[in-house]
Formats: structure tokens, sequence, C-alpha cells
């Protein structure tokens, strides 16, 4: 083989790796080809573009200008030095970088993209509009376009314009591919694919990556934990995937399902092709969709009704379809004294909870405007005893482990984390209960007890998802007071370095997943 068919190997072997997200194997099959011919332009263009996602902008900036000093009208490399340029805060050089790069090529759509995010930069958003506008007129569907467009539209203060094309900018890249592939290193043992659900859009203007990667509930904190393991790539599952769709997803190790909400599973109709698609792999599950939709509101007394030391609150679900207020109100009444809690039937973190007190209060709940055709009630159970405030306990099982994460307070019934200044200002006002989380995560029996300590290990062994958390608390009795258990929480800390939750315990929990997924790599 002579040179030139040794450095294209190299060089086909980086556009592979570029494919696989792979990008430091990129950057090294592109060096590597450069060093038998490194009067390439492409190339050169190609590893200016791997160093520019790779953050390494002045090496783009160095190779992008080698490519223009061969080629001096290559679109390619000016678009790579304005996006290098931009990235390091010299805007107006970037922006004269992309306006060389279309003068090149008019119709050359990265370069367009990198004078949008240069005229961005400098906060010239009715000039990127007008870039984002010339863009689309090559190519209305590129969804990058139109997702930088929705950004220029929201600085501009037109929130309607900009929440509708920031719909049309991830319609466009799930219609593309609704795929995410994650980073890839030598590190890394196996490979996971996450299967979530369908896009949950809110006002954040997450991109799509942005999206796959910090989905809600842990498997969107993997990449963060445990990149250095495992490539964790995605999918957004919709019954109406094409078969071509999976021929873009790499052959995963083991699939962790994150259609976990046993409510919706149950109720969209869903569960048959999500469960094709997801046995299809031949590979282990994580929380298989069969399993999950056994794992209900309703179905904990199922589970662990009967277990020693165990208090499962009571929870019916109810429908107010053709029904007055008054008599759904007489029919919670009919099964519940007060007080009570609402909830939707698809809430969580505490949204669309309400405690109720009394009959008035009741129906006070039931009429309002966005009171649901379906909710939850369940017999509130205070547990405090003689201590001032509310606790909630979070323990996760992986696997046969079973780990005590944390434990939040507060003055209120409704005990959230720690994600909200108010919160914090909480703890720094009661620096108390930061120790006594400590406790109860180092030695969990000594400070809950051993009654509930077991019960905890017992609900692990009937609890039929493979990694859930667990919320509780513990009466002045000893008796654990089952809270709910599911897969749709986070796991890992979310908690910020001035009250953090307890290292040691997270630790534990990281080591656990590991274990648990090296077992499945291969099996």
């Amino acid at each position: 083989m002579n040179d030139f068919e040794t450095a294209k190997q190299f060089f086909l072997q980086g556009l592979q790796s570029v494919e696989a997200n792979d990008l430091a194997s990129a950057e090294a099959m592109f060096t590597r080809s450069l060093e038998i011919l490194p009067e390439r332009v492409s190339t050169l263009n190609n590893l200016s573009a791997v160093k520019i996602k790779l953050g390494k902008f002045s090496e783009a900036e160095t190779f992008a200008r080698k490519a223009i000093s061969i080629e001096a009208d290559s679109p390619e490399a000016w678009s790579n030095i304005g996006l290098a340029l931009t990235a390091t805060d010299r805007h107006e050089e970037a922006l004269d970088a992309c306006d060389r790069a279309l003068k090149s090529n008019p119709s050359d759509i990265m370069a367009w993209l990198a004078k949008i995010v240069t005229l961005r930069a400098l906060n010239r958003f009715n000039d990127a509009l007008l870039a984002c506008d010339e863009a689309l007129k090559l190519d209305p569907k590129r969804h990058e376009v139109l997702y930088n467009k929705s950004l220029a539209l929201k600085e501009l203060e037109r929130p309607e314009e900009a929440q509708q094309v920031y719909q049309q900018a991830l319609n466009a890249r799930v219609a593309l591919s609704p795929v995410f592939i994650g980073d890839r290193c030598e590190t890394q043992k196996g490979a996971a694919l996450i299967v979530n659900r369908s896009l949950a859009v809110d006002d954040s203007f997450r991109s799509f990556d942005s999206l796959s990667r910090n989905c809600q509930n842990y498997p969107g904190q993997l990449s963060l934990h445990l990149n250095e393991d495992f490539q964790f790539n995605s999918i957004f599952f919709t019954d109406s995937i094409q078969p071509s769709t999976r021929t873009k997803i790499p052959k995963p190790d083991f699939i962790i399902n994150n259609h976990v909400d046993a409510e919706l599973l149950a109720s969209l109709g869903q569960l048959p092709a999500l469960t094709e698609f997801i046995d299809s792999f031949g590979v282990p599950v994580v929380n298989h969709p069969a399993k999950a939709v056994q794992t209900g509101r309703e179905d904990a007394a199922k589970f662990y009704g009967d277990i020693p030391g165990v208090i499962v609150p009571k929870t019916m679900r109810f429908s107010s379809q053709a029904k007055t207020r008054q008599a759904l109100a007489r029919e919670i009444e009919d099964q519940f004294t007060f007080p009570i809690i609402t909830r939707t039937v698809t809430g969580h973190e505490g949204v669309g909870m309400s405690k109720v007190d009394s009959h008035d209060s009741l129906m006070k709940v039931l009429s309002a405007g966005d009171c649901p055709d379906n909710l939850f009630v369940t017999q509130f159970i205070d547990t405090r005893g003689n201590n001032p405030h509310y606790r909630k306990v979070r323990a996760a099982g992986v696997g046969d482990e079973i780990i005590v994460l944390r434990a939040d307070f507060s003055d209120n019934w409704n005990v959230h984390g720690r994600k909200k200044p108010k919160r914090w200002a909480f703890y720094k006002e009661n620096p108390h209960l930061l120790e006594e989380e400590k406790r109860i995560c180092h030695d969990s029996e000594a400070t809950l007890g051993r009654t509930a300590v077991d019960a905890l290990r017992a609900i692990r062994e009937r609890h039929p998802l493979d990694i859930f958390g667990i919320d509780f608390d513990v009466d002045g009795d000893g008796r654990l007071i089952f809270y709910e258990a599911n897969a749709a929480m986070n796991l890992f800390s979310t908690a910020p370095k001035e009250i953090p939750n307890p290292k040691e315990a997270g630790d534990r929990l990281k080591m656990a997943v590991q274990r648990y997924f090296a077992s499945l790599v291969g099996s």
C-alpha cells in the first residue's frame, strides 16, 4: 500500500470515528493521515472541526489557517476559523472569516451556521435572524439553523414565535434521527442505549443534545458520573420509529429503559411497540417495560403491604368522568379520612400534589380549573412525632444492593430536595440536619433501626425493577412508612456544594451501578 492509500485509510477511519462520536480516535486518525500527506486540505479541515468539538480552539484555528494557506477560498476552513474565533471571544474577526467563507460558497450551510452563532455572540439578534432566514432558504429543515433562530427570537422577546420555531427545530432533528450518540473514549468497557420517552418540550430551549444527555431521572445523570466507564447513547422512542433508524444505533451491550412511568405505560398504549423495539436488540435490559408497568402507585400495597415493619399508606385512583364534584368528593370520603394527599396520575417531584384536611379543601381541589380527569388519593401519615421537621429519606436499589443515599427535611409536608435557593437557606439555618443526614447514610441501622433496614432489604427483593429509588420515612415505633418506589427519580445528588449530600453515599451508588452495568456487558 502506497502513502496515499495509507493516508486515505486513516482519513476514512477518522470519518467513522466522527460518526461514532469517538472524537479522540478521530483526532488521532486525522493526525496520522496528515503525517503522511500534510498538505491535504480535506484532512486539515476535518481535523480542525474535530478540534473545535474537543474545545481545542487554538489548534483548530491553526489547522484551518494551514488549509487556507493551501486553498485560499476553502469555505470549510473559513467556517472553522469563524467558529474557533467566536469560541475565544474574537467575534469581529470571526464574522469576517464567516463572510469570507460565504463569499467563496454562498450555499455553504455550515458557513451560515458559523455566521449565525457569531452574530448571536455579538448580541446582533436581528442580523442573526436575517442570516437564519437566508440559511433556511437553502435548507428549510436544517435543525441547527431552526434552533438558533428560536434562540434569536427569544432574545428579541418574541416568545410565541420562538417556541414555535423551537418545536420545529426539535421535530426536524427527530425526523432526521431520534438517536443521540454519546461521547466515546478508550476507557469505556461497553455501550448502553437509553430508551427515553418522546421529547418533553418546555420553555428551557435546551438543544436536542442537551435534552438527550439530561433526560429526567437517573439515566440523564449517567453520562456525568460514568462516562469514562460506558458510552451512553440514547433514543427518543415513538411507535412510528422507522426500521432505518435501527441502522443508526450502534449495537449496545445493554439497554436502559427510561420509559418507566407505570401509569403512562398503561395508558398510552405504547407497551407492545416499546417492548418489541427493546427486545429486538437481544441484549440485557435494565428496567424492562414489562417490569416497569407493574410499579404503579396502586401496586405498592400488593408488593410490600405484608412485609413486617412496613406501612404502605392506602392509595386509590379516582375518575371524575361523568360525576359531579360533590359525588366524587363523597366517593373519596367513603374510602379515606382526612388528611389526605391528592396528586395527578403522572406527577413527579411533588408536582400536582395537594394536602387536603377537610371536605371544603377537597371541594376546592376538585373544583379547580386544572383538576385532572383522573387522580390518586393517598392517606396522609404524619411521621414527625416530636420532631419539628418533616423528613424524606431516599435509598436506591441497584441489582441486589440497597444504598441509603440522602435525607431531606422541611417545614412543609411536601419535602423537596436542594435544587432551589429557598431550600439552601433552610439548611443554612438548620446545619444540624445535615449532620443527621450524614449519620443516616453512614450507619442506617443505628439511626433508622434494624426493623426499617430489614424492611428496605425486603422491598429491594420484591421490587421488580433492576435500578430504582425508594422514598420513605421511619416513624416513632421504628416502622418504615413507604412513600414511593420507581425509576423516575434522580438517584445521584443534585445538591449544591454548599449543602452537599453525603459523598460517601454517592460513591457507594456509583460503584454499585458500575458493578451492575459491568455484569451486563457480554452476558
